[in-house]
């Protein structure tokens, strides 16, 4: 009589197919590390410390430096990701209405040839309108001139359209000034910037986007030695200022009256 036949059965069968585990761990990985590279133009601070430790801590097996391990979250790098794109996005819109601000100043300067007189330029303040001091006002005087009425008017028109924050800014040369109403250029460029301010607020402007500021002869553009230099330091500027461009948009959105929309519209 033969012998029984005996299986055998191994204790752990191999898988009939062992790479699909690997595989599935590199996707993981993968995808965990594009994350992470996207995130990386947003990162905060306290959280990619965590992120830093969590994966020396998966790679080595160690917590870094002595501290508690931290769980790789991935819906906060995600979350993060998201915020990041948020953020892109904004500085997109802030970016549009700079540029726009921009262009319409200077296709009126080239329409009514002022290219003298008044220039539109964005540098790491945001938008500046520069303004030769004879365009707004008579010699040693705050008040507005007669002859600045059109253009002023323009002015306002332009703020209707982007009611952003906006600084009005006012400068002299160095030539000193003493009388009975303006000691000294202190009062002089204070005054002019107030007296703008106050024009636009008077001509439908919401007063919370203004602030008026005077530097006397202190911030030069120009050398006080010639008389063309100091042409150029008597100015008024008006800034609208990127960051608050920007928490503008990111509090109200990218609308065309993100403070005030009970401004009434404005007729030249």
């Amino acid at each position: 009589m033969s012998d029984p036949i005996t299986l055998i059965i191994p204790d752990d069968p191999e898988p009939q197919d062992p790479w699909l585990m690997t595989f599935a761990d590199m996707v993981s990985l993968l995808f965990a590390f594009f994350v992470i590279l996207y995130t990386m133009s947003a990162v905060n601070a306290s959280k990619y410390q965590n992120l830093q430790e969590a994966l020396r801590e998966s790679f080595t097996g160690k917590p870094a430096m002595g501290k508690p391990a931290k769980e790789l979250n991935i819906n906060e790098i995600v979350g993060t990701a998201k915020e990041a794109s948020k953020n892109k996005n904004n500085d997109t819109k802030v970016n549009e209405e700079l540029s726009a601000i921009t262009t319409q100043m200077n296709a009126y300067i080239n329409e009514h040839n002022l290219g003298s007189k008044v220039s539109t330029f964005i540098d790491e303040r945001g938008v500046v309108i520069k303004i030769a001091d004879d365009l707004l006002f008579a010699p040693g005087d705050a008040n507005l001139s007669q002859k600045s009425e059109i253009f002023v008017n323009y002015l306002v028109g332009l703020i209707h359209e982007f009611p952003y924050p906006l600084r009005v800014e006012g400068h002299t040369d160095n030539t000193p000034i003493q009388t009975s109403r303006y000691p000294s250029n202190w009062e002089l460029s204070t005054a002019r910037a107030c007296n703008v301010v106050r024009t636009f607020i008077e001509r439908g402007g919401s007063p919370a986007l203004f602030s008026a500021e005077g530097f006397a002869q202190y911030r030069p553009i120009a050398s006080n030695t010639t008389p063309s230099g100091k042409s150029k330091n008597r100015r008024v500027e008006l800034i609208f200022k990127k960051e608050s461009v920007a928490q503008a948009i990111k509090n109200h959105g990218n609308t065309n009256t993100p403070y005030n929309t009970t401004i009434p519209p404005f007729t030249p």
